[in-house]
């Protein structure tokens, strides 16, 4: 403060010498010099004013320091992470009755609780629980991902959505539809595909475009149903451990357009069923089990009316490929019941922006059932998005479902979705 009261009167002092060494002003020049003089006055009695208010701050006390049994606290006073919660209802009010597995006509399908934050500068944390009325609690993800890995690298490590497919990397409450697509729920289950293990990605852009290459390993391949026992689990050896890899291209058309263009498979050993059951209740031999496909996405969204329109077109198709036991590997007696042939299926799916906070959309799906030997599963939808705002969304369904030797069903499908905190964004 002494140093801003020495310029203060040292330019106080040479504006005095150089008045000095002027003519007499006119009238008009003196007036002029009267207004500079009273802002000069102005400007030092506010620094006083200033200075005044610092002395005071400094004569108060501070706040004495929390204990801290010897160590100092942190320079973050906050130190907390991220709360938030997701709340995803569902209703099915199909004619004949509802076509959810617990036969409820409203229900909580999930309440997402995340927990996320940076843990040191290596790595962040991510943790989602589900919670609902027939699982109850499970741990939906919880994963570490660096953050200061060389040459541009990403790992993850921990229980994480495997990273096949486009659809199967979203959660299933922030879809564009109220459930993931049939090959998805028919191929590894209703609630999409998850690992836990480690992956390792890298963006690139060799050839004038950005593309991304994620390979992953996990401790197994989908989860092992409770009702099949084999005579060792399935990833006893190293190459029954469950494997992907996934390439991402991403290319720009124009300011208001791009499109994504993806390929991945996942494999892995999988306990499947035999007839009878074997000494010491073995019912189920490992055999090798994979899915391959692609994924094609289009987005247009122009800059000036991006906000009020937009329209996306996705499509994917995949194939599940069974191998066979390895030989001897079924016990005398027992007969392999397990899938012996491919089965392949696809989806395509549109989306229209009507105005800033409603979309339509519909989409097709047709695939071989693995649960019916490759028999044909057709379905039709349309649906109607409304957002009253970022954190909350509505949805409503019809779905023309045709399962394989049995009618086809009309359902109507309801949803309701909700964000509290700050939940962060799913990757593009």
């Amino acid at each position: 403060m002494m140093k801003a009261w020495s310029c203060a009167w040292a330019m106080l002092l040479m504006a005095g010498v150089a008045g000095a060494q002027q003519p007499t002003p006119s009238p008009k020049e003196k007036a002029k010099s009267d207004s500079a003089k009273q802002a000069e006055a102005d400007s030092i009695a506010l620094m006083k004013k200033f200075a005044d208010m610092q002395s005071a701050n400094a004569q108060v006390p501070a706040a004495p320091a929390a204990p801290t049994g010897g160590m100092a606290g942190p320079s973050n006073p906050r130190m907390l992470p991220d709360f938030s919660a997701v709340g995803d209802l569902v209703g099915d009010l199909t004619k004949d009755g509802s076509t959810q597995g617990d036969r409820s006509r409203f229900g909580v399908r999930e309440v997402e609780l995340a927990v996320q934050a940076v843990v040191d500068p290596y790595f962040r944390g991510d943790v989602f629980l589900g919670i609902n009325d027939t699982e109850k609690i499970s741990i939906e993800q919880a994963f570490l991902t660096t953050t200061a890995l060389p040459y541009g690298l990403q790992a993850q490590i921990g229980r994480f959505l495997m990273p096949v497919g486009k659809e199967n990397t979203t959660h299933r409450h922030e879809l564009h539809t109220i459930e993931y697509p049939w090959i998805i729920q028919r191929y590894f289950s209703d609630d999409g595909l998850k690992g836990t293990g480690a992956s390792l990605s890298k963006i690139f852009s060799p050839f004038g475009f950005y593309q991304e290459l994620i390979v992953t390993v996990v401790d197994r391949f989908r989860d092992r149903p409770d009702s099949l026992t084999a005579s060792v689990p399935a990833n006893k050896s190293l190459k029954g451990l469950g494997t992907s890899a996934r390439l991402r291209n991403y290319v720009d058309i124009s300011q208001s357009s791009n499109f994504e263009l993806s390929a991945s498979m996942v494999t892995g050993m999988r306990e499947q069923p035999l007839s009878g059951a074997g000494a010491g209740g073995l019912n189920a031999v490992n055999a090798r089990q994979t899915v391959a496909g692609v994924d094609l996405t289009y987005r247009w969204k122009p800059l000036q009316q991006g906000l009020y329109e937009s329209f996306m077109l996705q499509g994917e198709f995949m194939t599940q490929m069974n191998g066979t036991p390895d030989q001897g590997a079924v016990p005398p007696g027992l007969t392999y019941l397990g899938p012996s042939r491919d089965f392949s299926g696809a989806y395509l799916l549109a989306r229209w922006q009507l105005t800033q906070r409603l979309f339509v959309g519909g989409r097709y799906d047709t695939l071989e059932d693995p649960l019916s030997n490759g028999a044909r599963l057709d379905a039709q939808s349309v649906l109607l998005e409304w957002f009253p705002s970022e954190f909350s969304k509505l949805v409503a369904e019809v779905e023309r479902y045709a399962p394989p030797g049995a009618p086809a069903v009309t359902r109507l499908l309801l949803q309701a979705s909700f964000a509290i905190g700050p939940h962060k964004p799913h990757p593009f």
